[in-house]
């Protein structure tokens, strides 16, 4: 059994290749050959005020690869008001000021535990992967400028995943630090070879682009609705990003999941904490919004349902979900690619299987 870092995770992925795997995927899902089982939350009391603590777990299993993952997350969560909005923020507070996210791998042939592997650096990526494979159906084909909104973390997915799937020529990145969006800028004009231009409003951002994404970590809608126009593909990667209005308006909807993310809290919590308000357990402006009416990306994926059909056409993928079947294909290039470059840490299985019946 191997335990990977995320540096080794890092160089066993290339975003081109995660794109492919999750297209193969999605269509195995869409097709009943792959199974996904949803995302669940368990929130208690954390003794810091205006904190929780989320256990977070969420699998899938992927026969066409033979692997099965669950991914396995132990957050300390906290929302401050950032440049007068509230941000979700996680707490490093592990040893040495690090935070806690594993994958587990399995092979569906033999049962046993392969691999081990922070889930960090497969986190943005898969996101992004799998905004691109959304791209690839619903953007168009001569797509070639980017709006995006955000320069962390989850931004660095989306900008990659975006000019793997289409020949972006200029991207215009916007947040609200300028040294952010600046450096975010300067990273990607020599990563990318081409324009990365850093300005100065989301209207900018958002003003003329063929594909505009948001990648943040607001509480509250970061897309106008009037940023809208024809031939325009929109994507984000948290619940809260969109506003109802907007995803009224677009021609061609399809969303990650049609279902939200099930939590459980202790008693009293669900009141206090802002994510039952606003963000990965609730949005309050859906009201009546029938999430179950619109198509999943799966079944785009599969065929089973259009993508776009016509230039003119506005189109959104709501990526506001994660799946666990998203770790398994993700695993599947890790596992095999550092087997075979020697990366991990080999641990005997007898750690991690019995001979006594469980």
């Amino acid at each position: 059994m191997l335990l990977i870092t995320n540096d080794e995770v890092e160089k066993c992925l290339t975003m081109p290749a995660c794109v492919e795997a999750l297209d193969a995927a999605y269509r195995d899902l869409g097709n009943g050959a792959a199974v996904e089982v949803p995302r669940q939350d368990g929130v208690v009391e954390n003794p810091r005020p205006g904190a929780v603590h989320g256990l977070k777990t969420m699998s899938g299993s992927w026969p066409a690869a033979g692997v099965a993952a669950v991914r396995i997350d132990s957050d300390v969560v906290h929302w401050p008001v950032v440049d007068e909005a509230p941000r979700r923020v996680k707490i490093p507070l592990s040893q040495g000021n690090r935070y806690n996210g594993i994958v587990l791998l399995f092979s569906t042939e033999t049962g046993e535990l392969l691999a081990i592997f922070n889930d960090g650096y497969v986190q943005k990526t898969r996101v992004g992967a799998t905004s691109g494979v959304a791209a690839r159906y619903l953007a168009r084909e001569d797509a070639e400028v980017l709006g995006l909104i955000g320069s962390g973390w989850q931004a660095t997915g989306q900008i990659e995943a975006m000019a793997a799937v289409r020949p972006l020529r200029l991207v215009k990145v916007f947040s609200p630090r300028r040294e952010n969006r600046d450096g975010f800028a300067e990273r990607y004009r020599k990563l990318l070879g081409i324009e990365v231009r850093s300005v100065e409003s989301a209207d900018e951002a958002a003003d003329g682009v063929d594909i505009l994404v948001s990648a943040t970590n607001s509480m509250s809608p970061t897309v106008q609705r009037e940023w809208l126009r024809p031939g325009l593909h929109v994507t984000s990667v948290r619940a809260s990003e969109l506003s109802l209005q907007l995803l009224e308006a677009v021609d061609h909807l399809v969303v990650h999941t049609q279902d939200m993310v099930t939590a459980y809290a202790t008693v009293g919590r669900a009141q206090e904490i802002p994510e039952f308000i606003n963000g990965d357990y609730a949005v309050p402006d859906w009201g009546d919004f029938k999430l179950h009416e619109y198509p999943e990306l799966k079944d785009v994926v599969a065929g089973k349902v259009a993508g776009r059909t016509s230039v003119r056409d506005t189109t959104c993928f709501h990526n506001f979900k994660g799946l666990g079947l998203q770790f398994a294909a993700m695993g599947s290039l890790i596992y095999s690619e550092a087997r075979k470059r020697g990366y991990g840490h080999e641990v005997d299985d007898q750690y991690f299987s019995q001979l006594v019946h469980p």
